[in-house]
């Protein structure tokens, strides 16, 4: 019998121009394994030969360089079985990999992509979703489960969106078929993806990864949590059956954080939300969308009795499409059963709530909501992810890819060691040298996303996603990396914003330089000089500050702006004084000079140094960000 990694199935594709592609899989026999690659169009053998296999019934052989494109089938054999993979191209194959902002599927970005993607197709960019498994005592030696996909629709909604949108970009720029490997899980630390050496070698993570290698205890806790996670949520539901004739009811003005309401603040519980709302008749006969923010932290929501949508954690936002019918001409209740899990429920603020018709009708949900406090409940902690742990996930997914020939790596991870990032570079730099040492190429391109400006909806000063960012930044002291700035792509309101298709064409220009060798990539205006001017005996001073380029007053492509956005006047710098930051007033002196004016007895000046520093709209002439900085005099 022979077997092959799910890697090796129809519409797979190998790196172009290159010697090093291997096919590769095992049999039970002691014969050889026949593999032969041929033309699909003409039937013609490009490659043939016999394989030994070896003690372990392990069999490779490399097939020989070929250029882009083609269609071609694969055929492998022993004496008792034929393997056939049909729809084999050539091109160019990337890894992708990170957290969730590269996990996100396509299905998310909808409203903002969805006419654009109704109709693509193209067979020459193909995506493999390498799926989540972990293993703690070895590494996998290849795959058993996942396929090949082509960009088609409505298949491609699973595909990751950064991805998608970096392919598509690459396709365009390079006219060559791109493969990607995405093997990106939400919520991973940095620690996940690398190798148990490395671990050992930083002295990090030891105890967890010893505890992880008892595979007694993690059955145990996956299952304990599990039953625990249903009985909590069962016990929830069932609350709500219950009469409300007692319950603590109230009227309150949403979108609002609970925290923010006293007679709500602090509690964990399942809480009923509902709201009359009046319909014109135009609203019943077409389909309707009903936008409710993202709810913290779980809902099953229904209109006039009718179970429209369920989301079982915080992130997502919730839009539920509501059939033809389902409103009626006149009053419609919309009824939520909301679960708080940890003291910090309520309705996402600067988010969407109200419905909207195909037609562009709107009415908004906005104000007063009525609730219920159906139960309250005890604290429920987060689940234990072991994908989460050391190494676990580089031995199950990535290890098993080191045969494949790949031209570069693609990551957009970090927010899961904001709280730890004085240990970031050392740790990230340790997982770029693990991949590259598992392909074996010193020089494999490696091209990281900073992490995107958000702050958990509230419009708060906070810092540490700025340092974090700074520590991806040194990262790129490694040869052959590049960093591609994001944080004016995020929503200081959703840790997963949706403009990824700008994402993956910032990554593309990175890629042109590191990959391809072409045009320079430069991630946006450095600071190159700053002067710190003299007390002018009004209690300021005049700090002028030289960028590497000419600035304009911009946002980024695809950022949607309202009229609130200031583009006259530049926004995004601040001092520093006694700890406390401040914004600073700021005006070009040059095209590429600037003038900031802040106390003589001030500390520091940054820019864009904030967890959300969406406001920040220095650009160089092609849009892409001042990159973020603190100066201390």
């Amino acid at each position: 019998m022979i077997n092959l990694s799910v890697l090796f199935a129809d519409w797979m594709i190998l790196q172009r121009d290159t010697d090093d592609n291997l096919i590769w899989g095992y049999s039970d026999k002691k014969s050889d394994v026949s593999i032969i690659l041929k033309n699909s169009s003409n039937g013609d053998i490009c490659f043939e030969s016999k394989v030994s296999t070896n003690e372990d019934g392990l069999f490779e052989t490399k097939i020989g360089s070929y250029g882009a494109g083609g269609d071609y089938i694969i055929e492998i054999s022993d004496e008792d079985e034929k393997k056939t993979i049909e729809h084999v191209t050539f091109g160019d194959v990337f890894v992708c990999g990170g957290q969730s902002n590269m996990e996100l599927m396509l299905n998310r970005t909808l409203e903002r992509y969805e006419e654009e993607l109704k109709t693509v197709y193209d067979e020459n960019i193909r995506y493999f979703k390498v799926l989540e498994k972990y293993n703690f005592h070895n590494t996998e030696e290849m795959l058993t489960e996942g396929k090949w996909k082509y960009v088609q629709s409505p298949q491609i909604y699973d595909f990751g969106a950064v991805a998608y949108f970096l392919a598509c970009e690459l396709r365009k720029l390079e006219d060559v078929p791109i493969g990607i490997y995405n093997t990106a899980i939400g919520g991973t630390p940095i620690k996940s993806w690398c190798c148990e050496k490395t671990m050992h070698r930083l002295g990090l993570y030891e105890e967890e990864f010893e505890q992880c290698l008892d595979d007694e205890f993690v059955a145990e806790t996956i299952k304990r949590e599990a039953q625990e996670d249903i009985s909590w949520r069962q016990e929830a539901d069932e609350a709500f059956s219950q009469p409300l004739d007692n319950c603590q009811k109230g009227t309150v003005n949403m979108p609002s954080f609970f925290e923010d309401i006293p007679e709500l603040a602090g509690k964990i519980m399942a809480i009923y939300m509902h709201k009359d709302v009046e319909v014109p008749e135009s609203f019943t006969d077409q389909e309707v969308k009903l936008y409710l923010g993202a709810l913290i932290d779980s809902d099953k929501t229904y209109v006039n009795g009718e179970l429209v949508g369920e989301t079982g954690y915080l992130y997502p936002p919730r839009i539920y499409k509501l059939s033809p019918g389902v409103l009626k001409k006149g009053k419609n209740r919309i009824d939520i059963r909301l679960l708080v899990f940890r003291d910090q429920g309520g309705f996402m603020p600067g988010m969407n709530y109200k419905l909207k018709t195909k037609s562009g009708e709107e009415i908004s949900l906005e104000g007063e909501w009525d609730y219920e406090i159906v139960k309250e409940m005890p604290y429920f902690p987060n689940l234990t992810f072991f994908a989460y742990k050391a190494t676990g996930v580089f031995n199950g997914m990535i290890y098993p890819l080191r045969r494949q020939k790949v031209l570069g790596v693609f990551f957009y991870q970090g927010e899961s060691n904001v709280g730890d990032y004085k240990t970031y570079k050392e740790e990230f730099e340790s997982c770029i040298k693990d991949w590259r040492d598992l392909w074996n190429n010193s020089d494999l391109p490696f091209i990281f996303v900073q992490i995107a400006s958000w702050c958990e909806g509230r419009k708060k000063f906070g810092d540490m996603r700025a340092y974090l960012a700074d520590e991806q930044r040194k990262c790129t002291e490694l040869p052959q990396t590049a960093m591609v700035q994001a944080y004016d792509l995020g929503e200081y309101n959703d840790l997963h914003p949706t403009n990824k298709k700008e994402v993956g064409r910032r990554l593309a220009l990175a890629a042109e330089d590191l990959v391809y060798g072409k045009e320079e990539y430069v991630p946006g205006p450095e600071l190159r000089e700053i002067s710190w001017g003299a007390n002018n005996n009004d209690g300021y001073i005049k700090v002028e500050i030289t960028f590497s380029e000419d600035l304009i007053l911009s946002h980024g492509i695809g950022v949607i702006v309202d009229d609130t956005r200031d583009e006259e006047n530049i926004r995004g710098f601040h001092y520093i004084k006694d700890s406390e930051r401040y914004e600073a007033e700021a005006e070009f002196l040059e095209s590429d000079k600037v003038i900031v004016k802040i106390p003589a007895d001030a500390e520091a000046v940054s820019y864009a140094w904030a967890d959300s520093a969406l406001e920040a709209n220095l650009y160089s002439e092609d849009r892409l960000p001042v990159v973020p900085f603190y100066e201390k005099r």
